[in-house]
């Protein structure tokens, strides 16, 4: 007997991170790879005295770090400033904008081999390995926000990979898919491994979203500090907005 596929939803929002912690850039398509979108999270902000990376959920000093946005032009992330303006991470001038923005001396370092490396050899020590895939859905967003009595809940506190649109009752209904496979668009497969547990994170606040702490209160108490799953790569594809998301069954 063959496989058969159940509809979930569609993808409404990809979204890539080139800089650690920074706000992201949202794509229209993407070819997501075992590792997960290329060049995510590649790099990381971090004290230039210390060497300890950016840690918004437990220092307020980094708080501000959801203030700025990234973006790759090329294989280099950009950084976005609230002033309108983007330095690429290999300008000599990326550490001074930093730590003026900051308010102490800040400089970005690559994770991992890059095609640039910084002048004196240093890399950033990320502070957790980060999963392939992150999904939420529409449902999750809708059920916190009617939980917490807001009109809105955005997907922008929860830093996905993909926001997929699902239909019918508001629930946290990416939960129910852990230990599944699912396909998203005509080939990309990812195994739901495990739920995606929360930090102070997702109650700082960004542009254009204000600090709300009933955002991690609601999620503990309501649903085991979980919002969204996280998925590793069976099959890597590329995955576009307005592509179908399948449950396979065997």
């Amino acid at each position: 007997m063959g496989t058969a596929l159940t509809l979930l939803g569609t993808v409404e929002e990809i979204w890539r991170y080139p800089v650690s912690s920074l706000g992201g850039e949202q794509l229209t398509s993407v070819n997501i790879e075992s590792d997960g979108v290329p060049r995510d999270r590649s790099w990381g902000l971090v004290d230039a005295h210390t060497g300890n990376a950016v840690a918004p959920e437990k220092e307020a000093r980094w708080r501000p770090a959801l203030f700025l946005h990234s973006r790759l032009i090329g294989n280099m992330p950009e950084i976005g400033f609230p002033d309108g303006g983007w330095i690429a991470v290999s300008n000599t001038d990326i550490a001074s904008k930093l730590s003026e923005h900051f308010g102490f001396d800040v400089d970005v370092r690559p994770y991992v081999t890059n095609t640039l490396m910084p002048a004196d050899g240093h890399i950033a020590t990320p502070r957790y390995e980060p999963s392939p895939l992150h999904l939420i859905t529409t449902s999750s967003l809708e059920h916190l926000s009617a939980l917490i009595g807001t009109d809105t809940v955005h997907s922008k506190r929860f830093r996905p990979t993909l926001l997929i649109r699902t239909e019918g009752d508001a629930d946290f209904r990416e939960s129910s898919w852990v230990g599944q496979l699912i396909r998203l668009g005509p080939t990309l497969v990812a195994q739901a491994s495990e739920e995606t547990k929360r930090c102070g994170m997702t109650l700082i606040a960004q542009p254009g979203i204000s600090e709300n702490p009933d955002i991690l209160r609601t999620v503990l108490r309501q649903n085991r500090r979980n919002f969204g799953i996280y998925g590793s790569i069976e099959k890597s594809g590329v995955v576009t907005v307005g592509d179908s998301v399948h449950l396979i069954e065997a």
